[in-house]
């Protein structure tokens, strides 16, 4: 069978994974420790992206939160329409793949001249990267349609622009290295595996993914990538929120993917699972060691610092939301009713409205 650009894309993610290293340590590091300093220098940092763009900023914010820097992230759309106002006196962090998206150009629109704008963007040539005072290029591989190696490439990115920020460049310069060899046995293990999520995989119901920290990043992507390549409906929830009042949705049906990082409230993330199982619902757990006992088995991630395990986190999840599009005849990566690149806030104009099924 041929293989599918979007399955491509996820085998790809080594070489997008090296090519990123090696443009942010090589020609593009000016450019990272330019953006490092005016954020570093700034009393407040505000963060902004949507979509892919924006969960995989999650982890810089926990970050800089975690080491006193008064920083926050917003959604684009949110933050064009409402909450602006509370954050003129912020240095602006706009992550955008494209750098094209409308709320993006309306945005820039908005703050060009009255604030500074660090631009992060896979696109040299785009808006963003052209507006920005200090464009940041990712230097990942190019996607198809759904974010993947510009995904785990864009988190690459933010946690070497927050070990700059925070001065330990070297550091996790070093870290990424390490780390690399293991990201690419990941992909290539959880793409060899990619049948063993049938059983666990029921299209029928909607998929639960809960987390705590910088790992909200990963459920969050991975409820979208479950709606994006399996038109599936797929909710993305912190742990904590789950407990107060979702969790009476539970019953035989439900499925849910959990992950427990090493960490600080890893102990607790696991118990939410084993009341779960308990409850009669099936989990997977997606993190360092054996899981839960009842749980359905998958592939381990290793164990790194939790402002990296989202790296390894989606790996799984994108290969589990291809199988699931496979078994339900989909093609991965198709889009129904929207593009790559939003070009209109208020409507989708003349699409396919068709099932999508092939």
């Amino acid at each position: 069978m041929k293989m599918s650009k979007l399955a491509h894309n996820i085998l790809s993610q080594p070489e997008s994974f090296a090519a990123v290293l090696n443009w942010l340590s090589g020609g593009g590091q000016e450019h990272l420790l330019e953006a490092a300093a005016r954020l570093r220098s700034s009393k407040r940092v505000l963060i902004t992206g949507i979509g892919a763009s924006q969960y995989a900023s999650y982890p810089l914010e926990y970050s800089l939160c975690s080491h006193g820097i008064d920083a926050v992230l917003i959604e684009a759309g949110e933050l064009l329409h409402y909450q602006h106002p509370g954050y003129r006196d912020a240095v602006v962090l706009i992550v955008s793949r494209s750098g094209e998206s409308i709320e993006i150009a309306r945005l820039l629109q908005l703050l060009k001249g009255q604030q500074t704008i660090i631009g992060v963007t896979n696109e040299p040539d785009s808006l963003l990267a052209k507006t920005a005072d200090c464009p940041l290029l990712i230097g990942s591989l190019c996607d198809e349609m759904v974010a993947i190696q510009t995904y785990t490439g864009t988190l690459l990115a933010l946690h070497l622009l927050c070990g700059a920020i925070t001065q330990q460049f070297e550091v996790a310069l070093d870290a990424v290295r390490s780390v690399q060899p293991e990201f690419a046995r990941s992909v290539a293990e959880n793409m060899d595996a990619i049948e063993k999520w049938d059983p666990f995989l029921d299209p029928m119901h909607p998929m639960y993914l809960l987390a705590r920290g910088p790992s909200c990043a990963s459920a969050l992507e991975g409820a979208l990538l479950f709606n994006e390549i399996a038109k599936i409906p797929a909710v993305g929830l912190p742990v904590a929120s789950f407990r107060h009042g979702p969790v009476e949705v539970v019953d035989e049906a439900f499925r849910g993917i959990i992950f427990a990082p090493q960490g600080p409230t890893q102990e607790m993330t696991l118990s939410l699972g084993r009341d779960l199982i308990r409850f009669g619902g099936r989990i997977s757990v997606i993190g360092p060691g054996p899981g839960l006992a009842g749980s359905h088995p998958v592939l381990e991630v290793p164990a790194v610092q939790h402002s990296l395990a989202p790296l390894f986190e989606i790996v799984p999840i994108q290969v589990a939301a291809l199988r699931m599009a496979q078994l339900r005849g989909i093609a991965p990566g198709s889009f129904r009713y929207t593009t790559q690149v939003a070009g209109d806030e208020a409507s989708f104009g003349e699409v396919n409205a068709g099932p999508g099924i092939r």
